[in-house]
């Protein structure tokens, strides 16, 4: 067994930055040391959460496309430090591409490596369980209330029942495969045809989720950590604010009991049992005409997740102890007082940028939080860097307007 004096290395691994810097910040402000290992879509996109205090060593690896990407970049960069440290190295997915890449290449990971993980599983079975028809197939057999809903294939003729609802809601069957601006709305059967075929020209080899479309009153983010027989959830973060700019994201919200979820919460913990995760899960709900819907499971943090740290509960720092076998005690893993509010300033300046958010409107939701995600005055760089980007994405979005009212006067 691990002691409080030997604690392991934490690698998080990260292609958002945002959600890798709650993380490194959990951990770090746990006592671990961290390093980071970044999968970037462009050069030093990931300096805002390599600039952390607490992030010590970091590497990144350009790919800017991920679809049918194994990773084997930054799984060859693994087994070559594996073998250089010979403490115990934990690795820290962040998204669903490191998740992916960890999960296919745990047969050699793990021999330098602990990892998230299902009991009894095997390579590529994380992977499998990100596609939505299965999760919807472990929420229907927990009891969970899900919407109708069929996957359909994009690489042959559409075989898309008669029964189906409209409107419709067409999504990517795995978030790691697809973008939320793929999301979208379909009014009819012939509406519903012409984006399949918008789709099918650029992901012929790859299936979308078809669900009937529900007028959501409340969202709700779930977050916690499974260790295999035993479930902790903390608490709900209900979503106040939603960005527009990437689809469905949350921009804002209020940290309330999870006894919001009703009968649905002991089905939930029943079904991540049944799973067998060891891991951390982000999961969410819908309601809508008074009824609770079951959405989809993430397994690894969510992006507002640091916002639980804020609120007392340190996630990242319970699932690393637990798979170190460090001691958990009973005193950190409730929230003490519920009705916080957060803001991702992340996300509201880019809905501000891209004209969906009025200056004023931007500073209500800002001024009006409890905590943010960003600033931390323990840990500065991040925001510091963020805000000089912030700086030239207004002033290169100045130039471009100036030069249109040029073009436009002529």
């Amino acid at each position: 067994m691990i002691t409080v004096d030997q604690k392991p290395l934490v690698i998080v691994l990260s292609r958002n930055y945002s959600t890798g810097l709650g993380l490194i910040r959990s951990l770090g402000q746990a006592g671990f040391e961290v390093d980071l290992v970044a999968s970037a879509r462009r050069k030093n996109s990931s300096v805002i959460a390599s600039s952390s205090k607490y992030t010590g060593h970091s590497v990144e690896f350009l790919t800017p496309m991920i679809y049918g990407d194994e990773g084997r970049d930054i799984t060859d960069y693994l087994m070559e430090q594996g073998p250089k440290d010979r403490r115990t190295k934990v690795l820290f997915p962040a998204d669903d591409y490191t998740a992916s890449v960890v999960d296919l290449n745990r047969d050699l990971l793990k021999e330098y490596y602990l990892m998230p993980e299902v009991s009894g599983g095997e390579r590529g079975t994380l992977t499998r369980m990100m596609s939505k028809d299965v999760q919807g197939e472990f929420a229907r057999e927990a009891g969970l209330e899900r919407p109708y809903e069929i996957a359909i294939y994009l690489g042959d003729d559409f075989d898309i029942p008669s029964d189906l609802p409209y409107p419709c809601f067409i999504k990517p069957l795995k978030s790691v495969d697809g973008e939320k601006t793929e999301m979208a709305v379909a009014g009819s059967f012939e509406e519903l045809v012409a984006i399949l075929n918008g789709m099918k020209a650029q992901f012929r080899d790859r299936s979308v989720l078809v669900q009937e479309f529900l007028n959501i009153e409340k969202e709700y983010d779930v977050g916690g950590v499974c260790l295999g027989d035993e479930v902790i959830i903390p608490g709900v973060i209900e979503k106040t604010h939603l960005a527009e700019h990437e689809r469905g994201v949350t921009m804002a919200g209020r940290m309330i009991s999870k006894e919001i979820l009703g009968d649905a919460l002991p089905k939930l913990e029943n079904m991540l049992k049944t799973i067998g995760l060891k891991g951390m899960f982000d999961l969410e709900f819908n309601l809508s005409g008074g009824r609770l819907y079951f959405n989809e499971i993430n397994f690894r943090s969510g992006g507002p997740h640091y916002f639980y740290y804020l609120n007392g509960v340190n996630l990242p720092e319970l699932f690393v102890k637990s798979l170190c076998g460090m001691d958990i005690t009973e005193d950190n893993r409730e929230i003490k007082e519920f009705g916080k509010t957060f803001v991702y300033e992340k996300v509201a300046w880019e809905d501000h940028i891209n004209g969906f958010l009025t200056k004023k409107e931007l500073k209500e939701v800002i001024d009006s939080a409890d905590f943010t995600l960003l600033a931390n005055v323990d840990d500065p760089a991040p925001a510091k860097i963020f805000a000089r980007k912030i700086r030239l994405s207004l002033i290169k979005q100045r130039i471009l307007k100036g030069l249109k009212r040029k073009h436009h006067g002529r």
